[in-house]
């Protein structure tokens, strides 16, 4: 099995160095988010073996999603209503293009592929669950449009930041975190969370410091009780129970 990614910075799921639009582990330099997807799947498979660490990861970038329409031909149910907001036709047709990407994969591995959309929520902080809701679907929408089985939504509400903030606030690491899912994500409005998070790391927040304090377990994935990231793990169990059910099943 193997790991398809896809997020929008370096200080999320990671990069390509040399800077590139898709790479495969040989160049990848995972971000803090690739390890807790790495360390939450190592969760759900119970035992140890990191998909990271063992090359068994692909990258594609937001730019390549975005350049790269859903290709032609393809005959998706329409689900967005006339209520729906617009904006989740974005997150929607990304998890179409990582979905074909995916199935391309796996015919090119004759292997199984996960693959994780990461992207942030943001909003306001008064836009309230409805929003990250309807993106959230828009993006599983997606994959099963394509008929793909094993995406992934890695949302959080509103950013990586409340996740990671979670995990190193000085007061209380892992404790009453969900006030975190209600701030606002502009990084440009009054205390944003990436300002606390720097403050809680003594501005060593660094995309490469985040992610060494992701692989070595200082973040923990499992300990973090949080709406938007308990949606992503359940959908990985149950990406993971479809790869391999059990032996009653």
């Amino acid at each position: 099995m193997h790991l398809l990614l896809s997020g929008e910075g370096v200080s999320d799921i990671g990069g390509c160095y040399p800077a590139s639009e898709q790479c495969q582990a040989q160049t990848f330099q995972p971000g803090p988010m690739a390890w807790m997807v790495d360390h939450w799947l190592e969760h759900c498979q119970d035992y140890e073996f990191s998909y990271l660490e063992n090359g068994l990861v692909h990258f594609v970038s937001k730019s390549y999603l975005v350049k790269n329409k859903p290709q032609v031909g393809k005959r998706p149910k329409l689900r967005r209503g006339k209520k729906d907001r617009g904006e989740t036709s974005f997150f929607y047709n990304n998890a179409r293009v990582l979905a074909q990407k995916a199935m391309a994969l796996e015919n090119e591995l004759n292997d199984t592929v996960i693959a994780v959309l990461f992207r942030d929520a943001d909003g306001t902080a008064s836009a309230g669950r409805g929003e990250w809701k309807a993106k959230y679907k828009s993006i599983l929408n997606g994959f099963a449009d394509e008929g793909f089985e094993y995406g992934v939504a890695m949302l959080p509400k509103p950013k990586s930041e409340a996740w990671l903030l979670c995990a190193l606030k000085p007061e209380s690491p892992y404790q009453h975190c969900g006030r975190l899912e209600l701030e606002s994500g502009n990084d440009r409005g009054k205390n944003p969370l990436k300002d606390q998070l720097s403050d809680a790391l003594n501005s060593n927040s660094s995309a490469e410091e985040l992610a060494e304090l992701a692989q070595n377990r200082v973040i923990r994935v499992e300990d973090i009780e949080m709406i938007s990231l308990h949606a992503f793990k359940e959908r990985m169990e149950e990406v993971v129970r479809l790869v391999n059910p059990p032996c009653n099943s």
